[in-house]
């Protein structure tokens, strides 16, 4: 689905979405090309929690929880600088 579809199907909703699709433009946006809605929520800690409990389960995927009021996702790929151990 397209971010437009899911804003159609699921209006005024938190959606935990699964990008199926996605490229990082030359502004570091993280553009979502094929997203799939996961589940829907009313409020943001129980879809954060949920996030959390998924991308635990699953850290090679990429999950996000968006308002489907914002017009784009408009989410901004942070590069990590440091030293991990």
């Amino acid at each position: 689905m397209k971010w437009e579809e899911v804003q159609q199907a699921f209006p005024d909703k938190w959606m935990l979405i699964e990008a199926v699709q996605a490229f990082t433009n030359e502004n570091d946006e993280r553009i979502l090309e094929d997203i799939v809605p996961l589940k829907k929520f009313t409020n943001s800690p129980e879809a954060m929690r949920a996030y959390k409990k998924l991308h635990h389960e699953n850290p090679g995927r990429e999950f996000y929880v968006l308002h489907t009021s914002r017009e784009k996702p408009n989410i901004i790929e942070k590069r990590w600088v440091g030293v991990r151990r």
